[in-house]
């Protein structure tokens, strides 16, 4: 049988040699673009957070007939907001240990049949029960989104050939970012309706649960269960899938937390978390405090977005096109290599972030900002990929562990700067605390990463490894056998003659 061989990449657990198959589009296609469209409407509800706490506490509707307009201090406010990421992180560990073994469509239909219930339940949930029932409100929506990250992980792994698991995954991932783009100025121009911030979550909720009815009715949790499915698209997704076994791995918990190369990465994603969430929830104050027009505030607030979205996928596609070539390990070391993009980064969002209250109002302050969130694009394909270089058995566990840390850390972002704002979010030198207050914690945190990190493979990455990295040849007449078995004599004697090669 002629086939391509393909390079194996490790993917937390997996091996295998992986042959390329030409086949057209198929049914799996249509299951990414609903998983597409899921990851969107999520993006759609965590970026209108912010969004939609500011036109809860909108004091020029005060005497709105339409809808109740609250007076919450920046406190509350910040609570609110934090609320949600608090449940993000709750959820990030339990899920990748325990969801994905259930995963499928039920997860992930109940998870925006959440979303949906909850964004309908919202307006009452606000006007009845106060800021404590929507910070209650909020940590569940939180944990739901928690769990999407496995739930889509595991449907990607069940129906997608493994030479196409890595554009589709990251086809998905780039879903939540242009739904937080999205999010901003759509919110915007929805909470100037009469319904006001009631319309935002009305329309949230129309979104996720129409959504949740399609998931639900139209896909399935394997090709097995699709009624549309072909027998050649099955054929060939579960051929592809039987040469790329999962291995058996039993992860080092206590070796990863006591090692300081992992918390410097966990630093560094901690740093660059609490600026997004910092952009995500307090920004727009911060826009609105300029004396800016409402739709101008929305619309300058999803920018910076958009920038770190085209950013990163510049640096990364470069990045991997250079890597391809095979010659970065020669000219450059990688631990230093890393290091230099992290540094150069997050230098130029300190610099930003110190600057930024001298600036004046308008174009200036949005062009800071917007290179800010590109800065951290940019210096997202340095320590992100160091969980590659640190370990080729565990990286998606190392990501998911740093990322459960770093949420935390960017969940007290809102609060802390609801504490310092208090009730004057005019000021402008309270907005100089607190901007000098995030670019030293994230000058703290770099350079944690900066002495402490390191891009090599670690020790404890091949411990308790059950097999070693396997290569399936299935030119020879044997199910699935691994080519570290070539070496040795008995195999030689047993498989193969002076003329199979």
């Amino acid at each position: 049988m002629d086939v391509e061989f393909l390079r194996c990449q490790y993917e937390d657990g997996f091996s295998g040699v992986l042959t390329k198959y030409r086949f057209n589009i198929g049914i799996r296609h249509i299951q990414l673009l609903y998983m597409l469209a899921s990851s969107v409407s999520l993006g759609l509800v965590r970026g209108s957070t912010g969004v939609a706490v500011l036109a809860i506490n909108d004091e020029t509707r005060l005497n709105d007939t339409y809808i109740q307009v609250h007076n919450w201090d920046k406190r509350i406010q910040g609570a609110v907001l934090s609320s949600f990421f608090f449940g993000y992180a709750m959820t990030l560990v339990p899920a990748d240990l325990y969801l994905k073994r259930i995963g499928g469509k039920l997860i992930l239909t109940l998870i925006l049949a959440v979303n949906g219930a909850l964004c309908v339940a919202m307006p009452t949930i606000v006007n009845k029960g106060g800021w404590v029932a929507a910070c209650n409100a909020q940590l569940f929506m939180g944990m739901s989104h928690g769990c999407f990250s496995s739930v889509y992980e595991t449907l990607l792994e069940r129906w997608t050939p493994p030479n196409e698991r890595a554009v589709f995954n990251n086809i998905i991932y780039s879903g939540l970012h242009l739904g937080i783009i999205l999010a901003f100025p759509v919110s915007g121009l929805l909470s100037q309706m009469p319904l006001g911030w009631e319309f935002i979550y009305y329309a949230l909720a129309m979104v996720t649960l129409s959504l949740a009815v399609i998931i639900g009715t139209l896909t399935a949790s394997t090709p097995e269960e699709h009624q549309a499915i072909g027998d050649d698209e099955k054929e060939h997704i579960n051929e592809t899938r039987s040469l790329y076994r999962k291995k058996v791995l039993r992860r080092p918990w206590r070796r990863i937390v006591k090692s300081p190369k992992f918390w410097a990465i966990a630093c560094a994603h901690a740093a660059s978390n609490a600026l997004f969430v910092f952009h995500l929830t307090v920004v727009p104050l911060y826009f609105k405090m300029q004396g800016l027009p409402k739709l101008t505030v929305h619309y300058y607030s999803a920018m910076p977005f958009g920038a770190m979205w085209i950013s990163n996928l510049i640096t990364t596609s470069t990045l991997d096109w250079m890597l391809k070539f095979g010659c970065m390990d020669y000219i450059f070391n990688m631990t230093y290599f890393r290091k230099l993009i992290n540094a150069l980064g997050a230098f130029g969002v300190i610099i930003a972030l110190t600057i930024l209250p001298s600036l004046g109002v308008g174009w200036p302050s949005t062009t800071v900002l917007t290179a800010v969130l590109a800065m951290l694009g940019f210096q997202l394909t340095g320590f992100l990929n160091s969980y590659k270089d640190m370990s080729e058995n565990f990286a998606g566990t190392l990501l998911m562990m740093t990322s459960a840390f770093s949420s935390i850390i960017g969940a007290a972002v809102p609060f802390v700067c609801g504490c310092i704002l208090k009730d004057d979010y005019t000021d402008l030198k309270r907005w100089r605390v607190v901007l000098l207050t995030l670019a030293s914690i994230y000058a703290a945190c770099n350079v944690f990463y900066i002495v402490f990190g390191n891009s090599k493979r670690q020790d404890w990455d091949q411990e308790n490894v059950a097999s070693k990295m396997g290569h399936y040849n299935c030119v020879i007449d044997v199910t699935q056998v691994q080519l570290d078995e070539f070496n040795t004599r008995m195999f030689r004697e047993k498989y193969v003659d002076d003329t199979t090669f």
